[in-house]
């Protein structure tokens, strides 16, 4: 498979000059699979564009896609459009590029690609999964009650992790969903993402990661990205009415047989 990895970068000229080559080891312990990384860059004033330039010069793998500050979301279907159409890829990860999602669980996830899954997340709810130990309580209250708030308002309360940025999606889920009508440009993009895929009868699989605090850096997540999740939410359960077919399994049951 051509596996190509979107990370939308916004001033994280640290964190990517760190990521890039960390993320090239992983892929040579992953096979048989084909690599590629793509840089969504919001022409950050930082230089963080000029230290892909320089590593795509000497890895061919390596891709720079600049574009105007728009969100998150806005971010990811450039970034989406660009790896189905110029880089033919049969499936896209989504990775933050700050380490809060670790280079070396991804292989993890393309396992759950290979045994069959549309939609893997990264999941810091399941068994196993682990969020940092110094989030104190309202961070840790926020980030659980906003995904049960998320689960089910908008009525795929079997995702226990529905706002995980940390995912591989098939590409013939992707062509399934029309993205530039998901009509949202931040952060809310990960639920209606996940919302579109599972209406479209994804094969949905949750595996546990250690989220990890960004070192460098500060994180982008303001008051109105909250506000405009909870709002979307809101309108994903009213779009397809207030009873939603449950399309699989409890994410549990992944991890109950890969302990026996």
């Amino acid at each position: 498979m051509e596996i190509v990895i979107v990370l939308p970068t916004y001033r994280e000229r640290e964190n990517i000059a760190r990521l890039i080559p960390e993320l090239l080891d992983q892929f040579a312990l992953i096979k048989p699979h084909r690599f590629q990384i793509l840089v969504v860059d919001d022409k950050s004033p930082d230089g963080t564009g000029d230290v892909v330039r320089d590593l795509s010069k000497k890895y061919k793998n390596i891709h720079l896609l600049v574009g105007k500050k728009q969100g998150l979301g806005a971010a990811y279907i450039r970034g989406f459009d660009y790896a189905l159409g110029e880089l033919k890829a049969d499936a896209v990860v989504e990775m933050d590029a700050d380490f809060s999602h670790q280079p070396s669980e991804l292989p993890i996830l393309i396992k759950e690609i290979d045994r069959g899954a549309d939609f893997v997340i990264g999941s810091r709810y399941v068994r196993g999964g682990k969020v940092p130990k110094n989030w104190n309580f309202l961070r840790r209250a926020n980030s659980r009650w906003g995904n049960r708030f998320a689960r089910y308002i908008a009525g795929i309360d079997n995702v226990l992790d529905c706002t995980s940025g940390f995912r591989v999606i098939r590409r013939r889920i992707l062509e399934k969903i029309s993205l530039r009508k998901l009509k949202v440009k931040g952060y809310s993009f990960q639920m209606n993402l996940l919302y579109e895929a599972y209406m479209k009868g994804a094969n949905i699989k949750e595996v546990p990661i250690h989220f990890c605090e960004r070192k460098w850096g500060h994180t982008k997540i303001g008051l109105l990205d909250i506000i405009e999740f909870m709002w979307n939410s809101v309108k994903l359960r009213f779009r397809q009415g207030l009873s939603i077919k449950r399309r699989y399994s409890k994410p549990e049951t992944y991890l109950n047989k890969a302990k026996t």
